[in-house]
């Protein structure tokens, strides 16, 4: 994952930002690692390290790679990310071949042979669409293996659900520091049990907008 970025109202210093950022990017997510999501933990590693918090990513570091890295340990799992990582390194090809696609579509480029045309279009669709089913198919597996074990890992999840609701704490005095209002820092959580937020919407999560998935989400703000 990519580095978060959100608006701050009302700031003009880089330095404040940042670590408004950083807060809001480090709660986002660690409390997507609780859910099994995975995540690169060099930008967490930096993002500590701008807030001057490196000893708390020392003392989770270990929790978080461990919780990242165990979908590898699920039979059949390790294979399918292995597929997912192949065909995400070729969506720079299906970008390519779809604006080349385009181009000859809109008469920049003479027309090829139809076939060639189509296939131009085809090849691309159909890598994405193997790309998202996989993809799916292991989010499935690792919950479907997580509903048969409710107890797997639950001393690192706890460990990263206490430096989460740290988190909180220092983002809501940031905010209050500087006269902001909480409401204006909504975020979207897998979980709803942290100290220092309130829930202000609970929705149940949809796969393409129609099927309902098996966990809600929370859009919380910072709270006392």
């Amino acid at each position: 994952m990519g580095r978060y970025k959100f608006s701050i109202p009302g700031f003009s210093r880089k330095r404040e930002i940042d670590r408004l950022a950083d807060l809001h990017y480090l709660i986002l997510q660690l409390d997507s690692i609780r859910a099994f999501r995975r995540a690169r933990t060099k930008g967490l590693e930096d993002s500590f390290e701008r807030i001057n918090s490196t000893s708390v990513w020392k003392k989770i570091r270990h929790d978080v790679e461990g919780i990242i890295y165990f979908p590898n340990t699920i039979p059949g799992v390790l294979s399918l990310i292995k597929i997912v990582a192949t065909l995400r390194t070729l969506f720079p090809l299906c970008l390519g071949l779809m604006i080349f696609a385009l181009l000859i579509r809109l008469g920049f480029i003479p027309m090829v042979p139809l076939t060639v045309f189509y296939i131009l279009f085809v090849l691309p669709t159909l890598i994405m669409g193997a790309f998202v089913s996989v993809d799916f198919i292991i989010r499935r597996k690792v919950a479907k293996y997580e509903g048969e074990h409710p107890a797997m890992q639950n001393e690192e999840k706890e460990h990263i659900k206490a430096v989460i609701e740290e988190l909180i704490t220092k983002l809501l005095k940031e905010i209050k520091s500087r006269g902001e209002n909480p409401g204006d820092y909504k975020m979207k959580l897998f979980h709803g049990d942290y100290k220092g937020v309130m829930i202000i919407k609970e929705r149940r999560e949809k796969i393409y907008g129609i099927f309902k998935r098996k966990y809600s989400t929370y859009i919380v703000i910072p709270s006392l």
